[in-house]
């Protein structure tokens, strides 16, 4: 696996690792804006404010009750915009300035429509009534 990963251009990698920084920082916020839950940026106290450490709130945010579905939601949307950034060809040659931010693109992308998908699912799943899963 090491030796494979080493074997990637260098602009794959350095898209990869911006990837992987980027959505675990948005990640929190992310879930906050989608769920109307009070998650938020890390520097705003992350998850501090979400409804599911508030013991009157009627409905608790999708991604935190369930761990499980919080897990395999955010972890599929990371996982898949951090593979696009690695393995996904762009129009650019390799190692370009273009082809990492292309690649820092796409990933982004991948990983922002299969966050909202997947959030989707959750809150209709669990009957989530605010933000993405409202009707």
């Amino acid at each position: 696996m090491i030796k494979h990963w080493q074997s990637l251009p260098q602009s794959n990698r350095l898209a990869a690792a911006v990837i992987l920084m980027l959505t675990l920082v948005v990640i929190t916020p992310l879930c906050g804006f989608l769920f109307q839950c009070g998650c938020d940026w890390p520097w705003q106290g992350l998850e501090a404010g979400c409804n599911f450490y508030q013991p009157q709130a009627p409905h608790k945010c999708p991604w935190c009750v369930s761990m499980l579905m919080g897990v395999v939601s955010t972890g599929i949307a990371i996982a898949s915009g951090v593979m696009v950034a690695l393995w996904v060809p762009t129009l650019w040659q390799t190692g370009t300035q273009s082809a990492v931010l292309m690649r820092i693109l796409q990933g982004f992308a991948v990983f922002f429509v299969l966050a909202l998908l997947l959030a989707d699912i959750a809150a209709k799943w669990q009957l989530y009534p605010f933000g993405i899963g409202s009707v």
